[in-house]
């Protein structure tokens, strides 16, 4: 018996979604698993409803209109999706030159997603993570090198917990806690042979507490306290092996 055939409005109607969603490879691939379904199970209300359904998502996405941005001098300076002015999906950027400067992605006009900057040398700067237009989560920042220079976590585009900087040569610079975008906790500073230059403790983004200083040889040259960012009390010097008393607050 010859199989059933669609009325030739449904027929049709299939027909125009496949060839619609063809020019969206990511839509045809929905088309192929849906068709598959569709097959098996209530044959003719299911194509019609994949077939409408389909061509929404094409004209949807139709409307999503490629557009260019220009420097002022008449180079290429972005390019991407747009949706009633609202930027969509990945965006690139270029520098003048017309190297690439950044890759961002975008949620109705609002940084969603990773965010990779580079310098003009093609070398990466800085990769990043948004969130409905905010930095969110970890984050690495680049020498122009390519070497690591610093990496922690944002949480509402504020530095939080440890922060750790690097020098060039991979030694670890400072080591430094945030808390809402502010400096608060214990921190060491080094030199670019890893030896201690200094150590403390922050406190709302203030100097706080005991801290030391050491010279480039790692020796320990001074100490005192902070109280909200102001030296207090009685600081000492460490000379050939003496204290004494270097300042009095």
């Amino acid at each position: 018996m010859p199989a059933a055939r669609a009325p030739i409005c449904v027929e049709m109607l299939w027909a125009i979604a496949i060839f619609a969603n063809r020019m969206n490879p990511k839509i045809w691939i929905v088309l192929r698993t849906s068709y598959s379904r569709a097959s098996k199970l209530n044959f003719f209300v299911n194509r019609i409803a994949i077939g409408i359904g389909l061509l929404f998502s094409c004209f949807a996405s139709l409307a999503q209109l490629e557009k260019m941005e220009y420097y002022s001098t008449g180079e290429l300076r972005a390019r991407g999706l747009a949706n009633n002015d609202n930027k969509e999906g990945e965006w690139i950027y270029f520098y003048p030159s017309g190297t690439k400067s950044a890759i961002e992605n975008f949620d109705q006009g609002m940084l969603h997603g990773r965010v990779v900057y580079f310098y003009p040398s093609g070398i990466m700067q800085g990769k990043e993570t948004w969130r409905q237009g905010q930095l969110q989560d970890s984050a690495w920042y680049f020498h122009l090198s390519g070497a690591l220079h610093r990496k922690g976590v944002y949480q509402n585009s504020r530095y939080m917990n440890g922060w750790i900087y690097y020098f060039e040569n991979g030694a670890v610079e400072r080591f430094v806690n945030y808390q809402a975008g502010q400096p608060n906790g214990a921190t060491k500073v080094y030199n670019d042979k890893g030896i201690l230059l200094q150590e403390g403790v922050y406190r709302n983004g203030l100097e706080d507490e005991a801290w030391k200083f050491y010279n480039p040889e790692g020796v320990l040259e001074y100490s005192g306290q902070y109280e909200s960012g102001k030296p207090v009390g009685v600081w000492y010097e460490f000379s050939q092996g003496k204290k004494k008393v270097y300042k009095r607050y």
